[in-house]
């Protein structure tokens, strides 16, 4: 590719990131995860579901084989951690859940999914968030 080919394709995706903002869930006070950084590579959200922590515990590693995470790994009896690998760069994003039983039965997810590297990610971690959160809520249905 030439020069002028990669800086109309660098271009593009940033034009891309910038228009496709999405609005998702605050993280709840309550949240276990890591903290994001000050750069827009990172997203932390949760969000509660009308579920068992067990039965969303299931869903969730379903909802992650779905989205075709190169890796998923049950750290801990209600977490998890998935690598996802971006096609085009091939860089890797790190994707952390906790799962928060509440006494009526309810459970709260946290995810955090951030970039390994660089300082923008052009939106993925936000889109994925959105995604995974869908993905979701259609299975626990």
């Amino acid at each position: 590719m030439t020069s002028v080919g990669s800086a109309l394709l660098i271009s593009m995706l940033i034009i891309l990131g910038v228009f496709s903002a999405t609005q998702i869930p605050g993280a709840s006070s309550d949240n276990p995860l890591e903290e994001c950084p000050d750069s827009p590579n990172c997203q932390r959200s949760s969000q509660e579901f009308k579920v068992s922590p067990e039965r969303t515990l299931e869903a969730v590693l379903n909802v992650l084989e779905k989205m075709n995470a190169e890796s998923v790994e049950q750290t801990g009896e209600f977490e998890v951690h998935a690598v996802f690998r971006i096609r085009i760069f091939g860089f890797r994003d790190d994707v952390h859940l906790a799962l928060t039983p509440h006494e009526d039965g309810d459970t709260l997810v946290h995810i955090r999914s951030a970039s390994r590297t660089g300082y923008s990610d052009l939106g993925v971690n936000g889109r994925r968030v959105n995604r995974f959160y869908r993905m979701l809520a259609d299975e626990l249905r």
